[in-house]
């Protein structure tokens, strides 16, 4: 008997044994999602086990922000990522079952988007949701990717899971309803385990510029929600144990994990989270939203040291949470010891969190085998030529801003030496060609793009294939063109070099703000000119001189060109324009993605070129300080520590908090020896390769990253 139908068959007897206690609640069987009404694909309360125990270990695991990585290969960059991949978790799993049968697994979120996912949204069971089900996944939460898509495709996916499907905060706009059952019950030998699932509520801003992905839905803010269905949960069920899986960040907008955390510390026991793509395990007491790290080895093992005992007596001060980083890299654990008492009632008797991590797992052979159709047909889009490339894209070619060189991925971690990709400091033909695809699309003269990629970038004669576009705008944003003033064009700017932190003196590079995610760095293109002066605080850094051929007016009306998240997030959150100032939205175009946008233009020229008529390479932007007469310029003219470090002798520090995209945020600098260490792996003789080179800088060679 199939994996599949092993589980459908024990939910059915779920199902028999426990029934069902609220007549709104409707089961898979209906194959549809009803207005006004809870989907639910399961009892409130599924069984695991019916030993006759006196003492034993729950088990937890979960995956979070797949993103699409049934296997561990990038599609964008068309490579084996050996520290990633469902097929990797599958041989780890296959371990842990062996353990405890009884291990209860679910995946927080994020799960259907990214890596080439979309090519496979017309299929009546997405490959990932059928992965899951082939993993014997117990339970899914939707995080904030999976509404994407219009929401006839979530729905579809949700409905075709035979496991649960819980969100507490999502509702029904009509009567108040729960779109998804909040919670879900299983009884592992008598013990009751209660799972609370969670969804950003900022969805609707996220996708402001296609509310049918969310129509008929709204989201509740995540701590009242995740208060109600808790109590709710313990009226009703007086569970032994609560376990959040919350797809949320520690510090997110408005509220984070830390926050329900600490207001539930002495409800929950533990926390598994996702949405920030980092690899954690932290305690987090009550009354006091911040973590304290438990953990050594980079967030994989809990150090009892740190942490203690988590029972009975102390499991209302505290409360532990964890996150398995992202795409499969880890699969995080909770085992938790229980023993009953004299009244026959389970006790906590200990804690313990780890993240098994994937580096060193072999794939699954089974599992790659069951979905080698999928891996091909991914690859073979990916490799699809759809002209040649004409000229270089990036000044000077390279992409690195010290070494020249191009992204370069290793085991430990994908970066480029310098964690600095030319295209973000100077004006490049590389974020030309997405802004001039937006600005053409939209009828806007001025445009609005992040790069959203370290390993983008296009060289002269190369064959440009369809991965290119999907590396270049890795997103499924649509494109908005909006009305907008000049008082606004200036605050989004500015909040948009937020990005840098200040210059010091001696800085022989940018820095970064660890406080701000690359995606959230947009460049201004068009019939604008502008700079900007690393000197000064953020908020005073940009000078506007001309748009549309005219001196900058603060009171005149410009139209501009973004995309949809944005459009929801930033522009209309921070009030710089209205939904009644958009003039134009891709959502119902027949090429609605700024990605395909891309394709199309490609496809239709076969190629893409410097010398396009249209393709804006005219310099319109720069940073003073790197311009030929600015502090960096002269800082590094003749300077022993610029030249070693561009020799590859010397290393910087990657900020390792900044997990979604690793950067710098201390600058190199000629008058700090603490911003730099040396590169064991140089050779004066120049006998060291390149790979050996960029690992001997990699984060785990980092003196300052240790332990």
């Amino acid at each position: 008997m199939s994996k599949l139908k092993l589980l459908s068959l024990s939910l059915a007897v779920s199902v028999a044994l426990f029934g069902c206690n609220n007549d709104d609640e409707h089961h898979h069987d209906d194959h549809k999602v009803i207005d006004g009404k809870t989907l639910t694909n399961t009892p409130e309360v599924i069984k695991k086990g019916d030993q006759q125990l006196n003492k034993q270990t729950i088990t937890l695991a979960a995956t979070s922000d797949l993103h699409g990585r049934l296997r561990g290969y990038d599609y964008a960059i068309d490579s084996e990522d050996k520290h990633a991949g469902l097929t990797r978790i599958a041989t780890i799993l296959e371990q842990q079952r062996t353990l405890d049968p009884n291990l209860i697994l679910f995946d927080i979120g994020d799960t259907v988007q990214g890596n080439s996912a979309q090519l496979f949204n017309d299929m009546e069971t997405h490959p990932m949701i059928d992965a899951l089900q082939y993993l014997n996944y117990d339970l899914w939460v939707p995080g904030n990717h999976e509404f994407n898509f219009d929401r006839s495709f979530l729905d579809r996916n949700l409905v075709n899971f035979d496991g649960a499907v819980i969100s507490s905060n999502i509702k029904w706009e009509s009567n108040n309803k729960n779109y998804l059952r909040g919670f879900q019950i299983y009884s592992v030998n008598g013990c009751k385990v209660a799972v609370i699932g969670l969804t950003p509520s900022y969805v609707p801003n996220w996708e402001a510029s296609a509310p049918e992905h969310f129509k008929g839905l709204k989201f509740e803010d995540e701590l009242n929600a995740t208060r109600a269905v808790i109590d709710d949960v313990i009226a009703r069920h007086k569970p032994d144990i609560i376990v959040g899986a919350l797809h949320l960040g520690r510090t997110d907008q408005g509220i984070g994990v830390y926050d329900i955390a600490a207001d539930l510390a002495d409800k929950f026991d533990v926390i598994m989270a996702g949405h920030e793509h980092a690899t954690y395990i932290e305690t987090v007491k009550k009354d006091h939203p911040q973590g304290m790290n438990i953990s050594v080895k980079g967030g994989l093992v809990e150090d009892k040291a740190k942490s203690g005992n988590y029972n009975d007596r102390n499991r209302q001060q505290s409360v532990k949470i964890i996150e398995p980083g992202k795409w499969g890299s880890d699969l995080a654990m909770a085992k938790i010891e229980v023993k009953k008492d004299a009244a026959g009632k389970w006790k906590i008797i200990d804690t313990t969190l780890s993240n098994l991590d994937t580096k060193t797992v072999n794939e699954d052979q089974n599992m790659v085998d069951e979905y080698q159709d999928i891996h091909n047909r991914s690859i073979q889009n990916a490799r699809e030529t759809l002209g040649v490339v004409d000229g270089d894209f990036v000044n000077g070619g390279g992409a690195d801003e010290a070494t020249n060189d191009d992204f370069f991925g290793d085991d430990l971690g994908h970066r480029l030496y310098s964690t600095i990709h030319k295209a973000k400091i100077q004006d490049s033909a590389l974020i030309d060609l997405i802004q001039f695809i937006e600005r053409e699309k939209s009828g806007a003269t001025i445009s609005a793009a992040a790069l959203f990629s370290d390993t983008s970038n296009l060289r002269d004669g190369q064959y440009y294939q369809r991965k290119d576009s999907a590396n270049l705008y890795k997103y499924d944003n649509a494109l908005i063109g909006v009305n907008i003033t000049g008082a606004h064009l200036k605050q989004y700017m500015e909040w948009s070099y937020n990005y840098f932190n200040t210059y010091k003196d001696g800085d022989l590079t940018v820095s970064f703000n660890p406080e701000v995610q690359a995606y959230n760095y947009d460049l201004f293109d068009g019939a604008i000119e502008y700079t900007v002066d690393l000197t000064k605080p953020a908020g005073e850094r940009v000078d506007i001189t001309l748009i549309d051929g005219k001196a900058f007016d603060p009171t005149a009306s410009y139209k501009l060109a973004l995309n949809s998240y944005r459009f929801g997030t930033q522009g209309i959150t921070n009030g710089w324009f209205t939904k009644d100032d958009v003039f134009y939205d891709s959502s119902d175009a027949t090429v609605p993605a700024i990605r395909d946008m891309l394709t199309a233009y490609v496809t239709e020229h076969n190629g893409i070129s410097l010398n396009d008529e249209h393709l804006n390479t005219t310099n319109n932007w720069h940073i003073l300080q790197l311009a030929p007469n600015g502090e960096i310029s002269k800082n590094r003219a003749d300077n022993k520590i610029w030249q070693q470090f561009t020799n590859k002798q010397l290393c910087i520090h990657i900020n390792p908090d900044n997990v979604k995209y690793p950067s710098i945020s201390h600058a190199l600098n000629t008058n700090d020896t603490n911003s730099y260490f040396v590169n064991k792996a140089y050779k004066a003789d120049g006998s060291a390769s390149k790979e050996a080179l960029n690992l001997g800088c990699s984060w785990t060679n980092d003196p300052n990253n240790q332990g």
